[in-house]
């Protein structure tokens, strides 16, 4: 059969428009917003992918020579030979995950653990898994525009929030995702948009600290250790006041901050009033999301201070953000979600809320096959007009947390898959909402 150069010019143009029509449906969603600018996937939504990475996804070859595990014990010892004579090597705890390198013998299992190390391990105290494929991995969705099949599901998941009057139109949501094994950014919503910071502020207060801290403009003592203790773990006020007079005040601190070339929508104007609530200060997700990405490399104070001052200073700024919290102050990234009570799952993090926003930024860390892997998280969920929140305030923050912790839930889902973790939370959700957002045809409705 052939195809004259009329019919092949009008096959393109049609595309072309088809083209054109994804486009304008998928942008329509936030014209009156601000959305990242986000890679174009195409032709693959795993453009943002290394390439070995697109090759295991896309083929499932890097599981194919191995057998996969988990521990199930609350506490597992790998020996050096198959019976309780050998000497033990480790001590696992439970979600260890494991490459098998042998099939069973006598009840017993030869193993490899992250770091290369090999023994021997009871097979009855482990479950063994096969890593699979999310579903749309292998779908054809030539024409997507989102950072990532993660992004796609939670802008989905937030349209069904909305449709079902479960939130507000007016609660719009900003979240960056990123991580921090291979650096790809896979999840950025919003993430210039300048939002009340309330006591998330507080980390680039302790930024500023360290700052001057490691110029030589502060002395260390225990009196300043207990400050910053206190406006990080206990998020208190009156701490945080005092250390921004220690610092020089708000406008001091905004112009070292400035200096840094890391936050672009910071505003610190105002300190903490007696009640707690501050509505002028503003910061992003993408700021946020950078100071801990900094932290989390041992890079907070940047190439004009020695190594070695970094690596103290991120030390020190990490072990604060680690710190259990009072039991009220819940966070929403891994509190009330359905990894909450796996213990293998470490979190460095920092909340804030005020009436109209909702904020959490942190570190997740997570055990995997190939050894622990970690994500940072910034949301933020906020009403501008926060004077239309009827009602006792803690009922919007509620409502709004339940949210983000099921925002959190699909992601570690998301970075589970990727490692090959053995994870059933918030798989269906992401599944759910990523078959949704990604099925072949454009998007109508409007967020």
């Amino acid at each position: 059969m052939i195809i004259s150069p009329r019919t092949k010019e009008k096959s393109t143009f049609n595309r072309f428009l088809l083209y054109l029509s994804l486009l304008f449906s998928v942008t329509s969603l936030y014209a009156k917003e601000e959305f990242s600018p986000a890679k174009l996937l195409l032709p693959s939504v795993l453009q943002n992918f290394s390439p070995v990475e697109q090759s295991k996804y896309k083929s499932g070859s890097s599981r194919k020579n191995n057998r996969y595990a988990v521990v199930t014990a609350s506490a597992l010892n790998i020996r050096s030979g198959p019976g309780t004579e050998n000497p033990v090597l480790k001590v696992l705890p439970e979600g260890t995950h494991l490459l098998t390198l042998s099939p069973p013998h006598n009840k017993w299992q030869k193993v490899r653990i992250p770091h290369d190390i090999q023994g021997w391990v009871a097979q009855k105290y482990i479950k063994f898994y096969v890593p699979r494929d999310l579903p749309y991995h292998a779908g054809k969705f030539n024409s997507t525009f989102f950072t990532s099949p993660l992004e796609a599901s939670i802008l989905h998941y937030m349209k069904d929030v909305y449709s079902h009057k479960q939130l507000k139109r007016e609660d719009i949501l900003s979240v960056v995702i990123q991580d921090l094994a291979s650096g790809a950014l896979v999840a950025s919503i919003r993430p210039r948009l300048g939002v009340k910071s309330a006591s998330t502020i507080k980390v680039p207060i302790l930024h500023a600290y360290m700052l001057q801290r490691f110029r030589g403009d502060i002395t260390e003592s225990l009196k300043f250790k207990k400050l910053l203790e206190e406006m990080i773990r206990f998020s208190s006020n009156p701490s945080t006041n005092a250390v921004i007079k220690l610092l020089g005040g708000t406008e001091t601190i905004q112009q070292l901050l400035n200096k840094t070339k890391i936050y672009k929508e910071l505003s610190l104007i105002e300190s903490f009033p007696e009640d707690g609530r501050t509505y002028l200060n503003k910061i992003s997700a993408a700021d946020l999301n950078k100071i801990f990405v900094k932290i989390w490399f041992q890079r907070a104070l940047g190439s004009e201070y020695s190594q070695q001052n970094n690596m103290a200073a991120s030390k020190e700024m990490l072990f604060l953000l680690g710190l259990p919290s009072q039991s009220w102050l819940k966070d929403r990234i891994k509190a009330k979600t359905c990894f909450s009570s796996n213990k293998s799952v470490k979190l460095w993090d920092k909340t804030g809320f005020v009436k109209g926003v909702n904020g959490n930024a942190g570190i997740v860390e997570i055990a995997t096959p190939h050894g622990r892997k970690a994500y940072s998280i910034v949301m933020f969920m906020e009403r501008e007009n926060y004077q239309s929140i009827k009602g006792d305030a803690a009922q919007w923050f509620e409502r709004v947390s339940l949210h983000m912790r099921r925002i959190s839930e699909m992601t570690y889902a998301f970075i589970s898959n990727r490692y090959e973790s053995y994870n059933v939370c918030g798989r269906s959700l992401l599944t759910r909402y990523a078959k949704l957002a990604l099925a072949p045809r454009p998007l109508q409705a409007s967020l």
